[in-house]
């Protein structure tokens, strides 16, 4: 099995967790969650699309990247690459963001908290430490706050891969009940998983841990398994557990759905969410679509202010909007600074990766 080959169920994962993060921040705005009756809960708990994406985050490194080289060169190659992977879309994206506060400086248009912008939180961010309990309120890219977190993980994550290789299989395996005791245990303390900043730490690597340990397992038993089902039955169990509050349980059945669909393609069986070609290709562009909500909401909440309509009165023309302008900045970003910095970055680090890059023939 090509262990590098595109997993098209999960890329339509990343999708999925990108849009249910996206509705819930959109709820922020409008409430339109009130008029979805008992569908409405499964919006308000929205933010645990975003633990979705640190338990990929943790398979897809130990699946792809699971030897690294413990030497000065080979972890630095790692980090490179990984940074590779998040720094350009972050940066453009300040950069944007600089940009419109300036401009609405300049025409008399500040933004309702303009410390958010504060040179010392532009240090922070561009330091990608933002999360490291330095800051306490959003700044600049707040969605970025959850990038800053992975960052931490990806900086531990030779070091983390190295201390399991050392452990039988079924050993980081056993390790994964205990990520979702700690789990359970974080989201009774801090009644629910909604933690940012310096407590995302406690959120994402029990969550982490878990993917990394479910790469070991998945190969073991892909060919067994009815992947597909599995998956469903994740998919059904997060729903359920989301609609009833259960932020820790929500996060096990988001795990349950990831392992299933994972087995479906380690086993070469055929696709299923991945197979809708929108949700595949909402997927590539996941992360410029999540970086994105920030300046397009900053762009739709002072256009709504100016016209004098609050999100609430229009929640439609709102979300339409936000939704047009986030889609918008994420496909430019994507073809003009992702794509391109990647196969640039990539083509230092990692040649034969950077041609396939180039040519399309791997995912992003």
């Amino acid at each position: 099995m090509n262990k590098t080959r595109e997993l098209k169920d999960l890329t339509a994962c990343r999708a999925l967790f990108a849009l249910w993060v996206f509705a819930y921040h959109l709820n922020l705005h409008t409430q339109f969650s009130h008029s979805l009756g008992p569908l409405g809960p499964l919006i308000d708990h929205g933010y645990l699309g975003v633990d979705g994406f640190f338990v990929l985050s943790g398979f897809i490194l130990a699946r792809v990247d699971n030897a690294i080289p413990m030497t000065r060169s080979g972890v630095l190659h790692f980090w490179g690459k990984r940074l590779a992977r998040l720094y350009p879309v972050h940066l453009a994206v300040i950069i944007l963001l600089g940009a419109m506060f300036l401009t609405g400086v300049a025409v008399g248009i500040v933004p309702r908290q303009p410390e958010r912008f504060a040179t010392t939180a532009l240090i922070d961010n561009l330091l990608l430490v933002q999360s490291w309990d330095t800051l306490h309120h959003w700044t600049w890219n707040y969605p970025s706050w959850s990038i800053s977190t992975e960052w931490a993980g990806y900086l531990l994550f030779p070091f983390m891969a190295a201390a399991t290789a050392r452990f039988f299989n079924l050993a980081v395996i056993a390790a994964m009940p205990l990520c979702f005791f700690v789990l359970c245990a974080v989201s009774f303390a801090y009644h629910g998983l909604n933690l940012t900043f310096g407590a995302s730490m406690l959120r994402f690597f029990p969550e982490f841990l878990a993917g990394m340990a479910t790469s070991i397992a998945v190969p073991m038993m892909a060919d067994e398994f009815p992947g597909a089902k599995i998956g469903l039955i994740g998919a059904a169990a997060a729903a359920a557990f989301a609609w009833a509050g259960h932020d820790a349980l929500t996060v096990f059945g988001l795990w349950l759905m990831i392992y299933g669909l994972a087995m479906q393609g380690d086993a070469e069986k055929s696709v299923s969410i991945g197979g809708i070609k929108p949700l595949h290709a909402l997927g590539i562009i996941s992360y410029p679509f999540y970086m994105s909500f920030a300046p397009a909401e900053l762009a739709t909440s002072q256009l709504f202010r100016q016209l004098h309509l609050p999100p609430t009165s229009v929640p439609f023309a709102y979300g339409a909007t936000l939704a047009a302008l986030t889609l918008g900045l994420s496909l430019i970003l994507h073809v003009l600074i992702e794509k391109p910095a990647r196969v640039a970055l990539n083509r230092r680090l990692d040649p034969a990766r950077a041609e396939a890059l180039a040519e399309g023939t791997v995912p992003l």
